[in-house]
């Protein structure tokens, strides 16, 4: 029987904990080499071991939006990272806002003004106005997306060096912020080199050779060697050498500490209002897209992790009370592993889409169009997917069916590609389809791509090196989801949950009840009645 009695009147502090690109299969293969945090919060944590992300691009941003909201992304506008806007003509990044400004340290013009959603923090705001709700990340999507609209403040990484905010969050930079920055002193790390922790048994036994053929050689990469140790070049200027810092193990160290500097001055969990944070750290998304997630380094940087999780929850012990938290472990999506290591080792097929044979079958569509309409330029591409201008069809009266067709026999060709759906097919799933009810979840009716590619299970779009993430298909869509407490005993529940179960349960030890309509439910009778 596990003990809820602390958490049953409710959590002074809730903290939600994203390590980016956790997935699942890699998680619980490493669990075992764990001793430190992650196995702090295992040992103390009911974990669901059969959860999904239901929608079909397994992305950071739509990631993050679902943790924080409960909201299948699709349907609530949230379609990637970025995505093409046909009255912009561009690209749009997700948390972009052009009337939010950068204070004393450096920031991007963003904020959560312009997501539709809201999170477990503005749910608190509304039923507790004297709550406090902080959010902290490496991205700064990350923070924002979990933050909310009503957060105190989100705080990330500038990828220059410091954490900064901006005046859609802060009037001013707080002084502890600044005296963080100078202490951390990034700059010092620049002749730093990244070792392994352990013995070269363990990297062995849970991992591969650390030379692997399709790593990512990021330095003294002549010739081919991603191998241990890695450093930072001579010749990098300051820009180079802030962004690759990014993809280091110590930025998530930083980032814990400074979730752990808003809990010291921001009093977070003192008293019986209870607070939230949300912290999110974003290493091993680079870390894994470079090496994939069973090299050496994906293991080393958990085994790190590990350890580093474990210093912040001594300071939160110290700070607040381990018995005084909730905190939910989780992720915004998983990762494929490397193709090569997929196919040679694991004996599942798929491969690298050939870039140059996709770019000739997509060049035979459009000559084919052009030889009935006079020009294909009402296609626009933006990567894999294609929207269309509908004025400039209108008054060439286009037949769009044709096109479609047209389009989708010369794409589906291609070697690796698995469809070429149109909007219609997705915004209308096939019951017995579950990839293309997962991409439902995905689709908006006005924003979303006329025709989007989704590739086979096993096969990506990116090369020649490293590995990625996106699809609907379970290396991707299967994630943690760990509910701790130090009064929790170690349960693991098999039954089939998804992602956006997780702001309703934490809203629900709030008693904050959602502020909208959301497509999650609450897990909380599990983490009551084991």
């Amino acid at each position: 029987m596990m003990g809820c009695e602390k958490t049953e009147q409710r959590p002074r502090l809730v903290i939600l904990l994203s390590v980016d690109q956790l997935a699942y299969h890699s998680y619980s293969h490493y669990l075992p080499v764990f001793t430190k945090g992650f196995k702090w919060l295992h040992d103390h944590g009911v974990t669901f071991s059969n959860a999904h992300f239901e929608h079909g691009y397994a992305g950071t941003g739509p990631g993050h939006f679902v943790l924080g909201s409960g909201l299948y992304p699709g349907p609530a506008g949230f379609i990637g990272n970025s995505w093409y806007v046909r009255e912009r003509g561009r690209n749009v990044y997700c948390v972009e806002d052009s009337s939010a400004h950068a204070l004393d340290i450096p920031a991007n013009s963003v904020s959560y003004r312009n997501v539709n959603g809201s999170t477990i923090g503005d749910w608190l705001k509304a039923v507790s106005p004297e709550s406090k709700s902080y959010a902290v990340a490496c991205k700064d999507r990350s923070a924002i997306l979990m933050g909310g609209k009503y957060v105190d403040a989100a705080i990330w990484y500038n990828w220059r060096g410091e954490f900064t905010s901006n005046d859609y969050y802060l009037e001013k930079t707080p002084q502890w912020l600044h005296n963080f920055n100078s202490n951390i002193n990034m700059i010092s790390y620049r002749d730093s080199l990244w070792t392994k922790s352990m013995s070269d048994e363990v990297y062995l036994k849970f991992a591969r050779a650390d030379s692997f053929y399709g790593e990512n050689d990021r330095y003294l990469n002549e010739p081919y060697s991603p191998t241990f140790p890695i450093g930072f070049e001579e010749d990098w200027d300051e820009g180079r050498f802030f962004g690759e810092l990014g993809g280091r193990p110590w930025i998530d160290r930083m980032t814990l500490e400074l979730a752990s500097a808003v809990i010291e001055n921001e009093k977070l969990g003192l008293d019986n209002i209870p607070d939230v944070l949300t912290i999110g750290v974003s290493a091993l998304d680079i870390v894994g897209h470079r090496y994939g997630p069973y090299s050496q380094e994906a293991l080393d940087f958990l085994i790190k992790l590990d350890s580093y999780l474990e210093s912040f929850l001594k300071r939160l012990d110290t700070q607040v009370g381990l018995e005084n938290v909730l905190i939910a472990l989780s992720t915004d999506h998983g990762i494929l592993p490397l193709p090569e290591y997929w196919s040679q080792v694991q004996g599942q097929s798929g491969g690298r889409i050939d870039g140059n044979e996709y770019k000739e079958s997509r060049n035979r569509a459009y000559s084919t169009i052009e030889g009935l309409f006079g020009t294909h330029d009402f296609i626009h591409r933006s990567g894999s997917s294609y929207y269309y201008d509908y004025l400039m069809i209108d008054s060439l009266q286009v037949n769009i069916a044709t096109v479609d067709s047209i389009m989708q026999a010369e794409i589906e060709s291609i070697k690796g590609i698995h469809r070429l759906y149109t909007r219609s097919e997705l915004l209308n799933p096939d019951p017995n389809d579950p990839l293309t009810i997962r991409l439902s979840r995905f689709t908006h009716p006005e924003l979303s791509p006329d025709l989007y590619t989704l590739q086979k299970k096993g096969w990506l779009f990116y090369g020649p090196y490293g590995t990625n993430h996106s699809t609907p298909y379970d290396y991707d869509s299967h994630v943690p989801i760990i509910f701790s407490n130090s009064q929790f005993n170690s349960t693991n529940i098999s039954d089939s949950v998804t992602i956006y179960d997780v702001a309703p349960t934490l809203g629900d030890f709030l008693g904050a009840a959602p502020t909208n309509r959301i497509n999650g439910v609450s897990l909380r009778s599990y983490l009551s009645n084991n």
